[in-house]
């Protein structure tokens, strides 16, 4: 082999449940030219469902796939390209929404930030129900849209108070990957290039040019049948059924107990071979047709083909693709294609198996086999040849490093999600509409729209949707959310008046929330339901806040006042309960009480311990103790009552504190109370 050639080789590896398949070759122009090829069974299931359960036995046939190659081609094999299997992808399915108060007419803006929304969600899945595992997203695709709850194939342009997606997201266990270099390393193989199985399979059979259409492509396997959907140009969606040839082996195991090689070589030899002879457990030669063999088969080829076409149909937006390619040994089976295309009522022909004879841009050097199985191997060397770059892409975003993983080609999106940052740091909320209700009437205000992030891409300005390369460098200034809609009372009720009532402010007109009354510089909250009185009198004032009048005495700056009173600015009500069989004459001279025309007998105030009082001015007074402080107050013909007192101290009440709190000789006191010579009075703010 020329020297030019060994240098540009490429070894690609296929390690699969049942066979592990070595293929060697080297790109020439468009070509991809094949000059070796090696396939080896594992002897014992180290394998099980495409993953790794046995290290070493695994290790073991790829050391010796590679020495095989080495010895024909006279070369030794350093490096090997490889792919994680589909089977090990984990896909979670999320629905989003998001609502607007208006109308909106909607762009790639609020699609995008719908989108990233819903990856946030899945990978918030993922990790919640995967708590053990450290995944990547290798891809995410939607399965559909909606706009106002009707289902749309594309939003922009259309107008709406809402818009949703339903999307699938994969991931890939870091898991998988560190199993996969294991085993390598076992076999002195160095990890050149690392892909996915379904994407290996894609490149091979369907190209670039004709992934416009929407189509799938599934991998039956042994243990699992792994899917993958194009569409517009990219590989939109991957998934995978726990079904496969297996079920098939298992069947022939039940039915003709014999052990699981035999039963594997039985339906490899139903293949070409019209008749099978075989020994069972016991020990007995059975011969058995092909026809009887098919009858064994069908139910189970009946069964996975159903949940085949139910995942594909899933995976792409509830439709059946366009055609489907079936690679892989287990789409050899008995009337495979011809049952599935039934399910996805497609026409039988737009069901095919696809082995090496379809391929494009191969040149077969060496008279390969004419296999499905052929097709991933073959895929995973020319998918890396085709990429340049190895199995990670490294980026710089906000000076970190993330790595990523090339499976598809990567966004600026991509390293948003790997590094976790929140779709709202991208696409930040508006602030939220106050909603509330001004008597009866639905008010809203608006809050305020946030600031977008701004990205850049090696200095220039970009979006998620940019594509990034290795070594690039990401600068995102996250964006900040808008401020929520506030309003103050006052902005929509203007005060009138203010008022004091048992020491409490109060400002007219009355406002209630919730039914419970709030001051005029009351910060309205979401939802209140507000009712606004217009108050004029003291019987108005009462009757809003469910006073009974009844057997009640109503001072305004400790005057009495009648129901009809029209209350003024600045006005202090206190509201006592009148004293049980006072005679209504009392009653009167409380109302025309007024302070005695005589001569003015000098009101002595001291403590009560001071020395004593003549004689003389102890007989023409009545003398009472307020706040420690010895009072004269003039006799007269009516009583006093404890509302009198206010006239001969100094107790501010123009200045609220609190509730007034009134106190007779130790106990609880009431403004109608009559007063006594002697008595002692505590007057006081309680807060």
């Amino acid at each position: 082999m020329k020297d030019y050639i060994r240098d540009t080789l490429c070894f690609g590896l296929d390690i699969g449940t049942r066979t592990v398949i070595g293929v060697v070759g080297y790109k020439e122009g468009n070509e991809f030219v094949l000059v070796d090829y090696e396939c080896m069974a594992h002897e014992e299931r180290a394998m099980m469902d495409g993953q790794i359960h046995d290290i070493q036995k695994v290790s073991k046939v790829v050391y010796e796939v590679k020495t095989a190659l080495e010895k024909r081609l006279k070369l030794e094999l350093k490096e090997v390209a490889i792919a994680a299997a589909g089977r090990a992808l984990s896909t979670q399915i999320v629905n989003v929404a998001q609502n607007y108060e208006d109308v909106q007419e909607f762009n790639l803006n609020h699609i995008h930030h719908l989108e990233l929304e819903g990856v946030e969600k899945a990978k918030a899945m993922q990790q919640s129900e995967n708590t053990d595992a450290d995944y990547f997203c290798v891809a995410y695709s939607v399965i559909q849209y909606f706009l106002d709850d009707y289902v749309m194939t594309n939003l922009e342009g259309h107008k709406g108070h809402s818009i949703g997606a339903k999307l699938i997201a994969t991931f890939l266990p870091k898991q998988v990957i560190d199993s996969l270099y294991a085993v390598t390393e076992r076999a002195e193989l160095a990890v050149s290039h690392l892909t996915l199985e379904p994407i290996a399979a894609i490149n091979a059979v369907i190209p670039e040019q004709i992934r416009l259409l929407n189509l799938a492509l599934v991998d039956i396997g042994a243990g699992t049948s792994d899917i993958a959907i194009t569409k517009e140009g990219s590989v939109v969606a991957y998934g995978m059924i726990p079904t496969a040839g297996d079920e098939v082996t298992e069947a022939i195991i039940h039915k003709y107990l014999v052990d699981f090689q035999t039963a594997e070589r039985i339906k490899i030899q139903a293949l070409n071979e019209e008749s099978i002879t075989f020994t069972d457990i016991l020990g007995l030669t059975q011969k058995i047709t092909t026809k009887e063999l098919k009858k064994v088969m069908a139910p189970v080829i009946d069964t996975l083909t159903l949940q085949i076409a139910t995942k594909i149909v899933e995976l792409n937006g509830n439709n059946p693709p366009n055609a489907v390619f079936c690679v892989g040994g287990g789409s050899q089976m008995f009337g495979f294609t011809t049952r599935l295309a039934q399910h996805l009522k497609l026409a039988e022909q737009r069901v095919a198996v696809r082995s090496t004879t379809h391929l494009v841009h191969i040149k077969d050097e060496i008279g390969m086999i004419d296999s499905p199985e052929m097709i991933t191997p073959l895929g995973i060397c020319m998918t890396t040849i085709q990429n340049k770059y190895s199995q990670f892409t490294f980026v710089n975003l906000n000076g970190q490093k993330v790595q990523l993983l090339n499976a598809k080609k990567l966004t600026v999106l991509d390293a948003i999600v790997a590094m976790g940052i929140e779709h709202t740091a991208i696409f930040p909320k508006k602030g939220e509409t106050l909603m509330f209700k001004l008597n009866g009437e639905r008010r809203r205000i608006k809050g305020e729209n946030g600031i977008p992030a701004s990205i850049l891409l090696n200095g220039e300005t970009a979006t998620i949707h940019d594509h990034i390369q290795d070594g690039d460098t990401i600068q995102v200034e996250f964006g900040v959310n808008g401020t929520p809609g506030k309003a103050n009372l006052a902005d929509f009720c203007k005060i009138e008046k203010k008022i004091s009532i048992e020491g409490k402010n109060m400002t007219l007109p009355l406002v209630k929330v919730g039914g419970h009354i709030v001051s005029g510089n009351y910060e309205i909250m979401s939802n209140d339901l507000i009712e606004v009185q217009s108050i004029q009198t003291v019987a108005e004032l009462l009757e809003a806040m469910s006073i009974d009048p009844k057997n009640k005495l109503i001072t305004v700056d400790f005057e009495p006042v009648n129901l009809d009173y029209v209350l003024k600015d600045g006005d202090a009500l206190l509201i006592d309960t009148k004293v049980k069989g006072m005679q209504e004459q009392n009653a009167a001279s409380v109302t025309e009480r007024r302070i005695p025309e005589e001569k003015e007998t000098p009101i002595i105030e001291e403590s009560h311990q001071s020395s004593r009082v003549s004689e003389k001015v102890m007989s023409e007074n009545l003398y009472i103790i307020a706040n420690d402080k010895t009072v004269a107050l003039p006799k007269k013909e009516s009583d006093y009552i404890f509302a009198s007192i206010f006239d001969f101290i100094d107790f501010d009440l123009s200045k609220p504190q609190g509730t007034v709190q009134l106190e007779r000789n130790g106990q609880p006191g009431a403004l109608t109370d009559v007063l006594q010579d002697g008595d002692v009075l505590k007057i006081f703010w309680k807060k």
